[in-house]
């Protein structure tokens, strides 16, 4: 099964660049042939139309989406979160507030997903890991509790490419899901 390990979030910005600067630093690592490491921080139609174009014995049979999103709910910064998306779509507003945002150049974890999904471009199987920010302006360093998560941040993303029984270890749950540390992974 081909896997998608992509990162999202924006070059420059701190924290939320936690996403695109893991990309970064796996795509320097070997990995088998059916695990693709992309940066997928552009424009979500432009991801979809990306992920539509495989043919289809080549398409993608998971996905380990990265990024780093203010979910707050007692998070404190560099918090990690790991789960299986159920896949449920919000309403139909929300969804075109989405398309929308996605068509003006929004790129978040939350929109690039919603996106994706309601054009049936992901695969049905979605890993999400999300990283809690604490730095929210220009700048290319992490702030230091993200700093602090990023190595394990890459080797648990890594794990969850490579061996498909840790993924399904993981909670199913909507977008934004219940807290899971590295720990309770194994």
């Amino acid at each position: 099964m081909r896997t998608l390990l992509g990162g999202i979030g924006y070059r420059n910005l701190r924290d939320h660049s936690a996403g695109v600067v893991l990309v970064d630093h796996l795509q320097c690592r070997e990995w088998p042939d059916e695990i693709a490491v992309e940066d997928v921080s552009y424009n979500p139609i432009a991801v979809v139309q990306w992920l539509e174009d495989e043919v289809p014995e080549r398409r993608f049979g998971r996905a380990v989406v990265v990024g780093a999103t203010t979910r707050g709910a007692g998070r404190l910064p560099g918090a990690v979160t790991a789960y299986r998306w159920d896949g449920v779509l919000p309403p139909d507003e929300a969804i075109q507030s989405a398309v929308c945002e996605a068509v003006t150049g929004v790129i978040s974890l939350d929109n690039s997903l919603i996106v994706a999904r309601y054009f049936r471009a992901l695969p049905d199987e979605v890993v999400v890991v999300e990283i809690e920010p604490g730095a929210h302006e220009f700048g290319a360093a992490f702030s230091p509790p993200v700093e602090l998560a990023f190595g394990p941040l890459c080797a648990l993303v890594s794990g969850l490419a490579l061996d498909p029984g840790a993924a399904a270890r993981l909670p199913v749950a909507p977008l934004g899901g219940p807290m899971v540390r590295e720990a309770e992974l194994r």
